[in-house]
């Protein structure tokens, strides 16, 4: 099955270097399709080997509480509304396409998962394809050869700024920043040129961002960093931490400068503007949310309803919402928001727990997915995703898989262990073995204990 998952990446990568959006039906294009075959064998998987066992029972509900409720939204707002413009069918297939295709992703990489080794394989399949992509895109606009589609903007804000393979700047951008720190992961947990390759995709994918001109993405880096470090206080190591920053820096220093060769126009006038001027970029977000918001307080009802699953589009507002949360919130009002953040909260809390219990390894990747997703979540304040999704989606059930195969394992020893006996502890299958006694208290940590 991970090879199967792992052609999946590849293709969806592939498709959207190339720009390929061949459809075979309204609604289901190649890559759907290929989606949907990967979920039917392993749907037949489960058939013949007895049964699905639930698994994050909580995340799974909330996300069937979105669905359920953005279904009936969209059946409410086409057949009882019927706002003029609106299309049942269109907005359908933007339901399939934008919603459950996403939660299909993570379904099916989650279940099609069941040991470290696995998860870990297509987690680096992700990063690998994704940093391809965003290398491929790098010498395009260097002129150093021409595959795919590559787009810079011409005029506006937008002048210079590179596209990347995964949408618009802003969405490029917004899913460097949720990787970045899961390329630091697998870079500290390589060795040899496996360091090597890992710490050159990062950097090829950091440089894309500073491409990019996004200045949501910067800021999300260090609001994550800033409140991920918070979170993890306790699992991180205060010493390699220091070491990892100062790499970071060092690699950082010379990729602003040889972006800035090429580029020079587009960091002086956005990464400098965000610093000495962060008022601008607030104007023009507030400038677009504020007949938005107008229109949400002017309909009391709508506030917690929301207007209807793609009813945005038919309202008659100029420019995209540029916001995810505030988005959500027009079309699905308090539920469907309300939803979302408690999928993203039980994902968090999820990996900081395993983090705290798992080897030295799969806590690397636990703490990067944390200040990843934190990442995310800031991102896309003053964003709004659609191609990066399935990308996320397949990296955080991935990492889930991660933490309930760290959580099974540190419970095997409470099960069969005996105070004092020769046991072995966290022993994930394509992990490292970490033998000893069991403590006297069985599973406890001692308070400050290094999580790498």
């Amino acid at each position: 099955m991970r090879y199967l998952l792992a052609l999946l990446i590849f293709f969806l990568t592939t498709a959207d270097v190339f720009g390929w959006a061949a459809s075979l039906a309204p609604g289901l294009s190649v890559k759907n399709a290929i989606l949907y075959l990967i979920m039917l064998t392993l749907a037949a998987r489960f058939v013949v080997s007895g049964g699905l066992r639930l698994q994050l029972p909580q995340v799974h509900l909330w996300f069937a509480v979105l669905i359920a409720y953005a279904t009936l939204s969209w059946l409410a707002t086409g057949l009882l509304v019927r706002y003029q413009s609106y299309t049942l069918l269109s907005s359908g297939i933007d339901l399939k396409a934008y919603l459950l295709d996403n939660v299909l992703v993570f379904v099916l990489f989650l279940y099609g998962t069941q040991t470290f080794a696995d998860a870990k394989f297509l987690l680096k399949c992700v990063l690998l394809a994704v940093a391809a992509a965003n290398t491929i895109a790098i010498g395009n606009v260097a002129g150093l050869f021409h595959i795919g589609i590559t787009t810079v903007g011409i005029e506006g804000n937008l002048a210079g700024r590179v596209y990347g393979a995964f949408g618009h700047a802003n969405e490029t951008a917004a899913l460097i920043a949720c990787l970045l720190p899961a390329y630091v992961a697998a870079t500290v947990s390589s060795r040899g040129f496996g360091r090597v390759l890992w710490a050159g995709a990062g950097a090829a994918s950091a440089t894309l961002m500073i491409l990019s001109g996004s200045r949501g993405a910067f800021a999300s880096i260090i609001l994550a960093a800033v409140v991920g470090t918070f979170v993890c206080r306790r699992l991180i190591s205060l010493r390699r931490a220091e070491i990892v920053a100062d790499v970071l820096v060092a690699i950082a220093v010379p990729l602003l400068a040889l972006a800035s060769i090429k580029f020079g126009n587009v960091l002086t006038q956005r990464v400098t503007e965000l610093i000495l001027s962060p008022g601008t970029s607030s104007y023009e977000r507030t400038y677009i949310w504020m007949p938005i918001l107008d229109k949400m307080m002017a309909n009391p009802t709508a506030v917690i309803t929301g207007f209807g699953w793609d009813a945005y589009d038919v309202m008659g507002f100029t420019f995209a919402v540029h916001n995810h949360y505030l988005w959500l919130w027009f079309e699905l009002g308090v539920v469907g928001l309300g939803s979302y953040l408690l999928v993203i909260a039980q994902l968090l809390i999820t990996a900081r727990r395993a983090a705290a219990i798992a080897n030295s390894e799969t806590s690397r990747y636990l703490i990067a997915f944390i200040y990843g997703c934190l990442a995310m979540s800031f991102a896309v304040l003053a964003a709004l995703l659609f191609r990066p999704w399935l990308y996320i989606w397949a990296y955080t059930a991935l990492t889930m898989r991660m933490a309930l195969i760290a959580t099974q394992t540190s419970k095997e020893p409470r099960q069969s262990g005996v105070l004092g006996a020769e046991t072995t502890l966290f022993r994930p299958r394509g992990a490292h073995v970490v033998s000893g006694k069991v403590p006297a208290r069985l599973g406890s940590r001692p308070r400050g204990c290094d999580a790498d």
